[in-house]
């Protein structure tokens, strides 16, 4: 991509945010407000600055060395993804070609036989990535050195910080040039359920509270959320909801041109009379919930289940043993992301599209995530979460229902509910005037556009 563009009017900037070239011992002290940051960085992160730099001194040799066929080998997924069961010969011939390649990278590089060899130090790895990721939000402190380093041919007007990784950037470039500072804020960081620390301390609520009396004015994605903030915050959040950016117009022309193409049926290979369910979005162990509908697809034969979104070998590796545990494999198909404006058409074939998050963090309880959108401007009912947000939207609209997303038989019950009943959960032209008035991405430009109008 090329280092500066004009797209639609807007001049746009390329530039490695996470490089260190200009990150230095003393980075810290260039930012004024990172009060009760410092503390945690410096308890967190100082002790495996030194161990950090030294597995990647082994990742850049090991970079160098190996093919790429071959740093997949090392992975332990290049076995562990093949079933013991279904593919055990597969399996038996790929853990002999990775304890063989590990044996010989351990004798390439001249580590020892004990606490030097690569398992132990792939071991120290996870360890050191795990107290990394609990200060994941670090990242934000690289991502401001680098903006900042930037030559500004104009001077703005507002800095538009979207999401915490932006935040104290925008802290500091408000700052330089006198500007009014917007947070886009598109989860409630303090509660991300795969990103805090497993003892409870919260950095990211540290790192907005060092922020937040710098901020003029905040965006958020759902109601709960912008209450969360506005307790906060010294103003009540403007609610931006996630809406698809599409129009009535695209979604007719589109599906007359591509419908054949784009058909979620069609690539699944499922046939008309067959229930077809999707599920948009990328697939992680857990949190979303799709080992429940997995295992709801055992109290329902011949109902078919898609996915749509980005693939990720260690993720759907475990998605489809989890499917073959249970004996649903063969009615499960992967499939890539299309164009984030065709995934309503894409999905208009489906039967019922399903919304399955736990109930593990205040952020996944008052999530309002794409999929409800789609989902509600392909025409495809919806079974999602008893969880307020998402119930709220789905039974507003009359398109949907909520399910006990813990309980696979109570996902089924769900799932067989619409799809036995379709016109309960048909959605009225009233509802649909709703839906593009009061839901739509233009509706929710206006309101955008209202407030930089105000500012």
């Amino acid at each position: 991509m090329p280092q500066e563009e004009n797209i639609d009017g807007i001049r746009v900037t390329r530039f490695n945010w996470q490089s260190s070239e200009n990150i230095s011992e003393d980075t810290l002290t260039r930012f004024f407000f990172v009060d009760r940051v410092s503390s945690e960085v410096e308890r967190r992160v100082v002790p495996y600055v030194e161990e950090a730099a030294q597995l990647n001194a082994i990742k850049s040799w090991l970079k160098e060395s190996l093919t790429d066929e071959e740093t997949r080998m090392l992975d332990p997924m290049y076995y562990k993804s093949y079933s013991k069961s279904d593919n055990a010969r597969e399996r038996r011939k790929r853990k002999f070609a990775h304890k063989r390649l590990l044996w010989k990278t351990n004798f390439m590089h001249g580590f020892g036989k004990t606490s030097g060899n690569l398992k132990s130090i792939g071991s120290k790895n996870r360890e050191t990535r795990e107290k990394f990721r609990e200060l994941y939000q670090l990242s934000s402190l690289v991502f401001a050195e680098n903006i900042c380093s930037l030559k500004f041919d104009e001077t703005p007007d507002v800095i538009h910080a979207h999401d915490i990784y932006c935040l104290p950037a925008g802290v500091l470039l408000a700052k330089r040039f006198k500007a009014k500072l917007v947070y886009d804020a598109h989860e409630y960081e303090p509660a991300r359920a795969t990103k805090n620390p497993a003892d409870g301390s919260n950095f990211a609520e540290k790192l907005e509270d060092d922020c937040l009396p710098f901020v003029d004015h905040m965006i958020t994605v759902s109601s709960s959320i912008a209450e969360l903030y506005a307790e906060r915050f010294k103003d009540h959040p403007t609610l931006i909801l996630n809406a698809p950016e599409i129009d009535a117009n695209y979604m007719g022309s589109r599906k007359k041109q591509a419908l054949d193409q784009l058909s979620i049926r069609a690539q699944a290979h499922v046939d008309d009379g067959t229930p077809l369910v999707i599920f948009t979005g990328g697939i992680q162990m857990g949190h979303r919930g799709l080992d429940k509908v997995l295992q709801a697809l055992v109290h329902l034969p011949e109902v078919r289940l898609a996915t749509m979104g980005p693939r990720h070998q260690k993720n759907d590796s475990w998605f489809m043993k989890e499917a073959r545990k249970v004996g649903v494999s063969d009615r499960i198909t992967l499939l890539p992301p299309v164009a984030a404006p065709d995934v309503p058409v894409a999905i208009s074939t489906a039967d019922l599209a399903i919304c399955p998050f736990q109930d593990v963090s205040l952020n996944h309880r008052y999530a309002m995530p794409n999929k409800l959108f789609e989902a509600a401007f392909a025409g495809v009912p919806i079974c999602v979460s008893d969880l307020p947000e998402m119930r709220r939207f789905a039974e507003t609209l009359g398109f949907g229902r909520a399910m006990d997303e813990t309980d696979p038989e109570s996902i089924a019950e769900a799932i067989r509910d619409v799809l036995d009943h379709p016109e309960n959960y048909t959605m009225t032209a009233e509802n649909k005037k709703k839906l593009w008035e009061s839901y739509s991405w233009p509706a929710q430009a206006e309101k955008l556009a209202r407030l930089y109008d105000e500012i």
